[in-house]
């Protein structure tokens, strides 16, 4: 699991306020479905808004090949101009991204060519300190609480797996992710379809024999193909849901809001 360390007011050298965190997900830039006007508009507003970063989390490039389900000869970009579009489309925002992941779609990439799609992307964006391959885990710092302490949260995600085709079985593999890790917020994509949900758990604290209550917050996030067609329309699947995941975190004290 990488692990990525960011203090936002050491990096702007001064005391941030409240953020929102955008994750940016299932792209598919090469399939023709891709809605690359929405693409656009979400990435000129991380740019435009002084306190929204993003997390990339996997699927940016669709990479049909011809031993995958998408079909090789569908898509608009060659993988290349898939993986040049990405870079072009990430600039303008790098500065702002937190996080840099693959996903199964770079993943059968990199399983037949030993090409790393996410990585190549990352290096050229000049990121690739925040690049995982695979599950992530973020320490977030930034703000001040009224003792003058940085306000920190926990943050972990990966593209994501299976899932199902009813809500209750994608939310069960995003759940799922706190029986491997404890975060404060739970990121996961692959499934096209945005979903939140929250839990609590009671975590120990030996020394002085107590229990402190934690909130644990999940996100589903959207896919910005606007319409699947061609493999997933074959077999059933439900349309993507394009609506903007977001979640916002406050810089006074731990709290999570997140906004589908």
């Amino acid at each position: 699991m990488k692990i990525v360390r960011v203090n936002l007011n050491e990096e702007r050298n001064e005391k941030v306020g409240d953020i929102t965190i955008i994750p940016i997900a299932d792209l598919h830039i090469g399939d023709r479905n891709s809605n690359t006007k929405l693409i656009k508009e979400t990435i000129e507003r991380i740019k435009d808004e002084p306190n929204t970063y993003c997390i990339i989390n996997g699927d940016l490039c669709n990479m049909a090949l011809k031993d995958s389900k998408s079909d090789v000869y569908s898509d608009s970009l060659s993988p290349m101009e898939q993986i040049l579009e990405v870079i072009k489309l990430l600039e303008p925002i790098k500065d702002k991204i937190l996080i840099i992941s693959t996903g199964n779609h770079e993943d059968r990439t990199q399983k037949n060519t030993n090409v790393d799609v996410i990585r190549l992307v990352a290096r050229e964006l000049g990121i690739e300190d925040r690049y995982a391959n695979g599950w992530w885990y973020l320490y977030l710092s930034f703000g001040e609480d009224i003792h003058g302490r940085r306000i920190n949260y926990a943050i972990t995600g990966l593209h994501g797996f299976g899932g199902g085709r009813k809500s209750g079985g994608k939310i069960n593999r995003l759940e799922d992710m706190s029986q491997v890790v404890i975060a404060d917020l739970y990121i996961m994509s692959h499934t096209h379809k945005p979903i939140s949900t929250k839990g609590c758990i009671y975590i120990p604290y030996y020394q002085n024999k107590t229990l402190s209550k934690q909130e644990m917050y999940y996100l589903m996030t959207n896919s910005f193909l606007e319409s699947d067609g061609g493999y997933a329309e074959k077999m059933g699947f439900p349309v993507s849901n394009t609506s903007i995941t977001e979640a916002k975190l406050s810089s006074k004290k731990k709290r999570i809001k997140v906004i589908i």
